[in-house]
C-alpha cells in the first residue's frame, strides 16, 4: 500500500512538472492553469470526506485500484491538448478519485494490523508522500528531458502525462496482485480475533453495522478536536511549503537556489521522523501518541520562531529551523493527519475518521493560502523586507519590527498544540 499510494502522487503531480512547458508554448494561459489546479484541489477536499466513508463499506482492493485506474486515464487524456474547460473538468475528476487512495490505505491498515502495532505500520505508510513526490518530480523530469531531446520540446509535456499514466497502470497491477481487502476475505480470522484483542462495545456494534460505527465517529468530539488540531497544523505546514522560499528571499536576501535548498531540508527530516514516529509511540508509549504530539507540536512552534523572528541572515540557524520544522511535520502529519483519530474510533469506521480529518485539514490548507496571500501582497516596489504587512514597537530602549504573517503562522501552530492537548485522555470506550 505504501508503494501504491506513492504512485497516486505521480498521477497527481504530473501537472506541476509540466505546467511551465504548456504556458511557454502558448497552449494555456497562466489563468487557465490556475483554474485547473483549483478544480483539482476542490475535488480532492470534498472527495477525501466522501471516499473516506465509502472506503469503510467497500472492497478496498478494488476501490483503490479503480481510483488509480481513472487517475491514470485522466493523465493519458490530458496529453492530447484538450480545451481548457474540458481539461479543468477532467482534472476535477482526477482530484476526486485521487482522494480515494489515503482512505483505502488507512482502512487497510486498520483491518490488517493490531492496535498495538498500528502506529508502526502507519508511520511507514505515511512516508509514501515523500516517496511519491520524489518519484513524480524525478521520473517526470527524466521522461520529459529525454522526449524533448528525441522528438522536440512540443512533445515533452505530453510525455510527462503519458509517463504518469503508465506508472498509474503499473500501480493498478501492483494493487490487484498484492493488496487484499481484509483477513476475512482470505478465509482468515479478523486481526482482533487472531491477536485476542479486548472487544470494545463500539467495535462490536460497528462490526454488525458499519453505519453505526461511522455515526460514532461523527459524534465524537475528540475526532473533531483532532481534526481542528490538524486544520491549524496544516496552516503552519503549508505556510512554509507555499511561502517559505519567498520569505527567505525577501526577508533574508537569499538567492532562489539557496532558499529552495534550505526549505527542502525539512522534507528529508520529515520523511525520517514520519517513518519512526509510529514505531516509537508503539514501542515506548504503548500506542499513546499524546506525549509525542505535544513535544513535536512545541518543536513546530519553536522552529517557526527561529525561522521568522530572528532578524538578519544566519545560514546555520535557518537550516536548524528547517530540520526542526521537518521533524515536527513528520510526526504531526502522521498523528494529526489521521492516526490519532483512527485510534479512538471503531475499527470499521477508520475511513470515516480519516475522511473527517482530511476534509477539515484540507480546509485549513486552503484558508492559509488566502490569508497568507493577503499578508504578503503589501509592498513598496520590491525593496527588501517591504512585501509583508508589519508593525513596529519599542522595548528596552530599542525598536523592533514584526511581520503580521509571522504571528499568524506561529499562532496557528500554537492553536494546534492547544487542540491536541484537549484530547489528552481521549480513548475508545471499553
Amino acid at each position: 500500500m505504501t508503494v501504491a499510494y506513492a504512485i497516486f502522487y505521480v498521477c497527481r503531480l504530473a501537472f506541476s512538472a509540466t505546467k511551465k512547458d504548456m504556458i511557454d508554448q502558448g497552449l494555456y494561459t497562466a489563468g487557465e492553469i490556475g483554474v485547473v489546479g483549483s478544480a483539482m484541489l476542490l475535488a480532492y477536499g470534498v472527495g477525501k470526506c466522501v471516499n473516506g466513508f465509502l472506503a469503510d463499506r467497500a472492497n478496498i482492493r478494488r476501490f483503490m485500484a479503480f481510483g488509480l485506474l481513472v487517475s491514470a486515464m485522466a493523465n493519458f487524456l490530458v496529453g492530447f491538448h484538450l480545451p481548457a474547460a474540458l481539461l479543468a473538468a477532467l482534472w476535477f475528476a482526477n482530484g476526486f478519485v485521487q482522494s480515494a487512495g489515503a482512505p483505502c490505505a488507512v482502512v487497510g491498515l486498520s483491518r490488517w494490523f493490531a492496535k498495538n502495532e498500528r502506529g508502526t505500520y502507519y508511520g511507514i505508510w505515511s512516508c509514501s508522500n515523500n516517496l511519491g513526490e520524489a518519484l513524480a518530480y524525478i521520473l517526470t523530469a527524466v521522461i520529459m528531458a529525454g522526449t524533448a531531446k528525441l522528438f522536440g520540446a512540443e512533445w515533452a509535456w505530453r510525455s510527462g502525462f503519458w509517463g504518469a499514466s503508465v506508472m498509474g497502470l503499473a500501480g493498478v497491477a501492483l494493487i490487484l496482485a498484492f493488496y487484499r481487502d481484509s483477513p476475512q476475505s482470505e478465509g482468515l480470522p479478523s486481526v482482533a480475533e487472531w491477536r485476542n484483542e479486548p472487544v470494545c462495545a463500539d467495535d462490536a456494534l460497528a462490526e454488525k453495522d458499519v453505519g453505526a460505527g461511522q455515526r460514532i465517529a461523527l459524534r465524537s468530539w475528540a475526532v473533531w478536536m483532532i481534526a481542528l488540531a490538524g486544520l491549524f497544523f496544516a496552516m503552519s505546514r503549508y505556510a512554509i511549503i507555499d511561502w517559505g522560499i519567498y520569505f527567505l528571499q525577501v526577508k533574508k536576501g537569499y538567492a532562489t537556489g539557496v532558499a529552495a535548498a534550505i526549505v527542502s531540508i525539512n522534507s528529508i527530516a520529515g520523511g525520517v521522523s514520519s517513518a519512526v514516529s509510529g514505531w516509537v509511540s508503539d514501542r515506548f508509549f504503548r500506542g499513546n501518541r499524546n506525549m509525542l504530539a505535544l513535544v513535536f507540536g512545541l518543536t513546530n512552534v519553536i522552529s517557526l520562531c527561529l525561522f521568522m523572528l530572528v532578524p538578519g541572515r544566519h545560514l546555520w540557524l535557518d537550516i536548524l529551523s528547517m530540520v526542526m520544522f521537518g521533524m515536527a511535520m513528520g510526526v504531526l502529519l502522521c498523528f494529526l493527519g489521521g492516526l490519532m483519530a483512527v485510534d479512538i474510533v471503531p475499527r470499521a469506521a477508520a475511513g470515516a475518521a480519516m475522511g473527517i480529518v482530511g476534509v477539515v485539514t484540507y480546509a485549513g490548507a486552503s484558508l492559509q493560502s488566502v490569508v497568507s496571500g493577503f499578508l504578503v501582497k503589501s509592498g513598496d516596489g520590491g525593496k527588501m523586507g517591504a512585501e509583508f504587512l508589519h508593525f513596529a514597537f519599542g522595548a528596552f530602549g530599542r525598536s523592533f519590527t514584526i511581520d503580521w504573517i509571522a504571528l499568524y503562522w506561529i499562532g496557528m501552530a500554537l492553536l494546534s498544540v492547544l487542540c491536541t492537548l484537549s484530547v489528552w485522555n481521549a480513548k475508545q470506550k471499553p
